[in-house]
């Protein structure tokens, strides 16, 4: 009888310890950037491209649960996490985005409040020279691109490319694979 109800409490503590949520652990990303003036912190770009590559209990260990999408039916796989977070100064939506065997392919950040001009400035900042332009007068090179994008920049990073683009009047980050 004693072993039946040692048993039955043991099953019921991993049980419950199974139950409890992590807390993330964002330490196996780089710290975030401290702007210089003050204001509270910010992912740079290139921490965030670190995760390229990575599984997404990796991504979970670094940026927390998020909100996953997941695809429909009995076995749903994992599309997304979505995050708000301040990335180059700036409050954004970020998304990353995942394989078919869960490793992280690319990366996205919509921004609501934030001028082409202002992050240019802030990514050139973070990752270095500024590259060159596809802008409003290189029409044919958007159309080929994707309808509605007006403005690209993109700079490459040791593990990724990371582009600034302007589409249907919404800026947004992207990071991709070379």
């Amino acid at each position: 009888m004693k072993l039946k109800q040692t048993c039955l409490l043991l099953i019921t503590v991993l049980a419950l310890s199974a139950c409890s949520r992590p807390v993330a652990d964002k330490s196996q990303l780089p710290p975030p950037t401290v702007v210089p003036s003050g204001a509270a912190e910010s992912y740079s770009l290139d921490s965030l491209a670190t995760l390229i590559g990575k599984e997404d209990a990796q991504v979970v260990q670094s940026l927390g649960e998020g909100a996953p999408n997941r695809s429909e039916g009995t076995n749903s796989t994992l599309l997304s996490r979505e995050y708000n977070e301040k990335i180059v100064n700036h409050q954004a939506i970020l998304q990353v985005y995942y394989d078919d065997s869960g490793r992280v392919i690319g990366e996205t950040m919509h921004f609501e409040e934030a001028t082409k001009e202002k992050l240019t400035q802030e990514i050139t900042q973070q990752l270095g020279e500024e590259p060159t332009t596809n802008g409003e007068d290189n029409t044919a090179d958007m159309e080929k691109e994707g309808e509605g994008i007006t403005f690209r920049k993109v700079w490459q990073t040791d593990n990724a490319k990371i582009s600034l683009i302007e589409s249907n009047g919404t800026l947004s980050i992207s990071i991709d694979t070379k």
